[in-house]
C-alpha cells in the first residue's frame, strides 16, 4: 500500500515541565533552536523520501521513520515543538508528494496527524515520567498501549484521505489503514526510544545548558553499553553486531530463506543484546535490525505474503527489545542502588562502630554489616542463613528471641545486654527494632550490637571500689562508735569524781582548776555523744520512736533550757506556733528536741546581739499525717551563699576561722540533716554574711484523734518569755 503524504506528528509536554528543552517559538533568539528547526525539517523530508524509495524496493512500507523522529522530538523537548512538526509535514507533502498548499487534503492530513499525536503525547506526559519509557517497565507498558491505540485511530482516520483523493478504492481501505498503523508503530517502538536515549540528552544540553538528572542517571553504568570498552567488551560488541548481520542473512538471503520462515531468528540477537546491555543496547540493536531489513529486502526481494509476516514480526521484535531492555536496565538500576545502599550502610557502620544484624522471627541470620568480624562469634559467611542457636548458648539466645517476638508484636524498640565467649569475654549492648515490610506485617528485625566491654569493666571496677570504700567507711564508723562507748566510761568516772571533789572544801585556786576540768570533760562528752549519734546514722542503726506527745509541751521544755544560755549572752529567745498547727502528734520527740537544740544552740553560738526566734507552721495536713515547717532565725554572723551546701557535710564549717573562734567539730548540722531526713523532711538555709541566718526544716508526724482537752498554757508562756 502506498503512503503518499503521511506527516506523522507526535506532540507533547508543556514547557514548564522540568524535562522540557525550552519553548521553540520564543521572542528571544537562540541559534541552536533555529538550527534544530532547519535540521528537523531536512531530516523529516529525507526520511520520508527514504520510505518512498524503500517502498519501491520492497513493495510495501516496513516502517515509517518520520513518525519516530516526530515523537522523540515532542517527548524529549516538549509540546512547544508541535508547530515545527506540522510545518515539516506540510513541506514534506508539497516536496515529496507534490500536493498543493491550497488543497484541502494537505491541510486535513497534516492537521489530523498533528492533533492525534498531540493528544497521544499529552496522555503520555500525564501518566508517564519524562524518563519513564527508558527506565520503568510499567511506563513502557503504558507507552505501548497508548501508542498502539492512538496510532490505530490515526491510521483509520488518515487512510480516509487515500479514498478521498482516489489513490485507493474503498475495498482496500482496511488494508491501507493496517499498513499505516504497523509502519508507524514500528518506528515509534524502534526509532523514538533510540533518539530519546542517544540524541535527546545532547540536544537538551545545547538548548538549556544542562541535562536533566534522571537522564544523566540513565546514561551512567546501569547498562554495559555505557561502560568503557576493554578488549573483552569490545569483542562482545563486535560479536553482537555480527549476530544481527548473520540473522538478517539467514532469514532473508540464505538458500533456506525461501523454504522456511526464519524471521524468528531476529529475536536471538535482540534478546542477547538486551540482556547484556539493557535499554541502550536494545534500542540500538532494534534500529540496526530494522535498517538492515530494508537493505536486505532491496537485495533479496520477498513475496507479499512474507512481507506482511515480516512487517508484523518487526513490530513484535521492536516491542520485545524495548520491554526486555527496559526490564534489564531497571534491574541493573535496582542492583546499583542496592550496592550503593550497602556501601552507605557499610560507611555508616564504620562511623558508629557497631555490628548490625538482620534476623527473621525465628532467629536466622539474614544479613550482617560490620567492619570488624572479630566481634562475631563466627565469620560472617558461616553465620548467614543459619540459626543463632547453633552458635549461642540457650541462656544467651533465648532472651534475645523473646525480645524479637515482643518487638514484632508491639513495634517498640527494646534493649538487652549479653556477653560472648570470644578470645576474651566481650559484652555487647543490643538494640532491637522492627524492619517495616510492604504488606504491613514485618517478619524480620534489626539488631545493632555495640561493644561495651570497656564500660562494663569500668563499671565492675567502680563497683569494687565503691564496695571497698563503703566497707572502709563502715569500719571507720564502727570504730568511732566503739571508741566513743569506750571513752565515755572513763569520762563519766572523771565527771563523777570531779563533782564529788567540788562538793568538798577547796581553796579558790583548787576549785578553779577543778571547774576547768569539769568544763573540758563536759565538752568532750558532747563530742563523743555527737560522734556516737553520727555513727549510728551512718550505719543505719538509728531508729526513730513513734510515741504520742504534745508539741507545745516539748517546745517549752526544750527552748526553756536554751533560753537560759541565750540570756547569759544577753540575747532574747522567743518561739511561736501558728494556730493551724496540731497539738497531739505521733513521732519521736527526743530527736525533734535534738534537732531544735542543735539549730538554736548554733544560733546562740554565732549571734553576739539581737533576737533569736523559733516559728512552727503547718505545711500540709491530711487525715492521718501532718507536715510541719520549723524556722530558726538569728541575727548572727551569716553564711556566704557559696557555703550553704557545705555546712551540712560532716566535719565541715563555713569558715575555718569559726572553728578557732567559736569551737565545734562540724558534726552538729550533719547529724541534724540526717535526723530531719529520717523524719521524712528536708533542711535548708537562707543567709547572707552580716545579715544573720534563717534555718528551715520540715518533718512529718502522725496525727492522734483524741477528744478535745485543755491544752496547758505553756504555749502562751513561751510567747511571753
Amino acid at each position: 500500500m502506498l503512503k503518499l503524504f503521511q506527516h506523522k506528528s507526535a506532540s507533547q509536554q508543556a514547557p514548564p515541565n522540568p524535562g522540557t528543552g525550552g519553548a521553540f517559538f520564543t521572542w528571544g533568539f537562540n541559534p541552536w533552536r533555529v538550527l534544530l528547526g532547519v535540521t528537523f525539517i531536512g531530516l523529516h523530508l529525507l526520511l520520508d523520501r527514504e520510505s518512498v524509495v524503500s517502498r519501491v524496493w520492497v513493495g510495501t512500507d516496513a516502517w515509517y521513520p518520520p513518525a519516530g523522529l516526530e515523537l522523540a522530538l515532542l517527548i524529549g523537548l516538549g509540546l512547544s515543538y508541535a508547530p515545527l512538526i506540522f510545518v515539516a509535514g506540510f513541506v514534506t507533502s508539497m516536496v515529496n508528494y507534490h500536493l498543493s498548499p491550497f488543497g484541502a487534503i494537505i491541510w486535513y492530513v497534516n492537521g489530523l496527524i498533528a492533533l492525534s499525536y498531540a493528544a497521544m503525547a499529552a496522555v503520555l506526559r500525564r501518566y508517564i515520567r519524562l524518563d519513564g519509557i527508558l527506565r520503568s517497565l510499567q511506563d513502557v507498558f503504558r507507552y505501548i498501549f497508548f501508542v498502539m491505540a492512538a496510532t490505530l485511530a490515526l491510521a483509520f482516520g488518515g487512510a480516509l484521505s487515500f479514498v478521498w483523493s482516489d489513490k485507493i478504492s474503498l475495498h482496500h481501505y482496511f488494508a491501507a489503514a493496517l499498513n499505516w498503523w504497523i509502519g508507524d508503530s514500528v518506528a515509534l517502538f524502534c526509532l523514538s526510544p533510540f533518539l530519546l536515549v542517544y540524541v535527546t540528552p545532547w540536544l537538551k544540553s545545547r538548548l538549556t545548558g544542562s541535562i536533566p538528572f534522571e537522564l544523566r542517571k540513565l546514561s551512567t553504568d546501569t547498562d554495559r553499553w555505557s561502560k568503557p570498552r576493554d578488549f573483552q567488551n569490545s569483542l562482545e560488541f563486535l560479536a553482537q553486531g555480527a549476530s544481527i548481520v548473520a540473522a538478517l542473512y539467514i532469514a532473508l538471503g540464505s538458500r533456506f530463506a525461501g523454504t522456511y520462515q526464519l524471521f524468528y531468528l531476529f529475536f536471538l540477537p535482540i534478546i542477547w543484546i538486551a540482556v547484556r546491555r539493557g535499554v541502550r543496547g536494545a534500542t540500538a540493536a532494534t534500529l540496526m535490525l530494522n535498517v538492515g531489513t530494508i537493505f536486505m529486502l532491496r537485495i533479496f526481494p520477498q513475496s507479499l505474503t512474507r512481507l506482511v509476516s515480516l512487517q508484523i514480526l518487526m513490530l513484535i521484535v521492536s516491542v520485545t527489545g524495548l520491554c526486555l531492555g527496559t526490564l534489564i536496565t531497571e534491574r541493573n538500576h535496582a542492583d546499583r542502588e542496592l550496592r550503593e545502599s550497602e556501601g552507605r550502610m557499610q560507611a555508616l557502620i564504620s562511623t558508629i562502630d557497631e555490628v548490625v544484624f538482620e534476623f527473621d522471627v525465628n532467629g536466622i541470620y539474614k544479613n550482617i554489616w560490620t567492619t570488624d568480624e572479630t566481634l562475631l562469634i563466627r565469620p560472617k559467611s558461616q553465620l548467614l542463613g543459619r540459626h543463632a542457636s547453633e552458635f549461642l548458648s540457650p541462656d544467651i539466645i533465648d532472651p534475645i528471641l523473646k525480645i524479637f517476638g515482643e518487638v514484632l508484636e508491639t513495634g517498640k524498640r527494646q534493649s538487652v545486654e549479653y556477653s560472648l565467649p570470644l578470645p576474651v569475654k566481650t559484652w555487647f549492648l543490643a538494640r532491637v527494632s522492627v524492619i517495616p515490610s510492604s504488606d504491613g506485617r514485618p517478619t524480620s528485625v534489626c539488631m545493632t550490637a555495640r561493644d561495651i566491654t570497656t564500660s562494663k569493666l569500668a563499671e565492675e571496677e567502680l563497683r569494687r571500689t565503691t564496695q571497698a570504700a563503703e566497707s572502709a567507711s563502715r569500719a571507720k564508723t564502727e570504730f568511732l562508735a566503739n571508741m566513743s562507748h569506750e571513752l565515755r566510761t572513763p569520762l563519766h568516772g572523771i565527771l563523777g569524781m570531779t563533782d564529788l571533789v567540788l562538793d568538798t572544801t577547796l581553796t579558790p585556786e583548787q576549785r578553779e582548776y577543778l571547774e576547768m576540768v569539769k568544763l573540758s570533760s563536759d565538752s568532750l562528752l558532747g563530742l563523743l555523744n555527737g560522734i556516737l549519734d553520727f555513727s549510728k546514722v551512718e550505719t543505719g542503726k538509728l531508729e526513730l520512736e513513734n510515741i504520742e506527745f504534745l508539741l507545745s509541751e516539748r517546745l517549752f521544755q526544750t527552748l526553756k533550757i536554751m533560753q537560759f544560755r541565750a540570756e547569759e549572752k544577753g540575747l532574747e529567745l522567743s518561739w511561736h506556733s501558728d494556730a493551724g498547727v496540731p497539738e497531739h502528734l505521733m513521732g519521736d520527740p527526743a530527736r525533734l528536741r535534738q534537732v531544735l537544740t542543735n539549730l538554736v544552740g548554733n544560733a546562740i553560738k554565732f549571734t553576739e546581739h539581737g533576737e533569736i526566734t523559733v516559728q512552727v507552721q503547718a505545711r500540709e495536713l491530711t487525715q492521718q499525717t501532718a507536715e510541719l515547717h520549723f524556722r530558726v532565725q538569728d541575727h548572727g554572723i551569716g553564711i556566704p551563699s557559696d557555703k550553704h551546701h557545705l555546712i551540712f557535710d560532716a566535719f565541715t564549717q563555713a569558715d575555718s576561722s569559726t572553728t578557732r573562734k567559736y569551737g565545734g567539730t562540724g558534726l552538729g548540722l550533719a547529724i541534724t540533716k540526717r535526723l530531719v531526713e529520717l523524719m521524712g523532711g528536708t533542711i535548708w538555709v537562707e543567709s547572707e554574711p552580716g545579715q544573720g541566718s534563717s534555718f528551715h526544716f520540715t518533718a512529718k508526724f502522725g496525727l492522734v484523734r483524741t477528744p478535745a482537752s485543755v491544752v496547758p498554757a505553756l504555749l502562751a508562756q513561751g510567747d511571753m518569755l
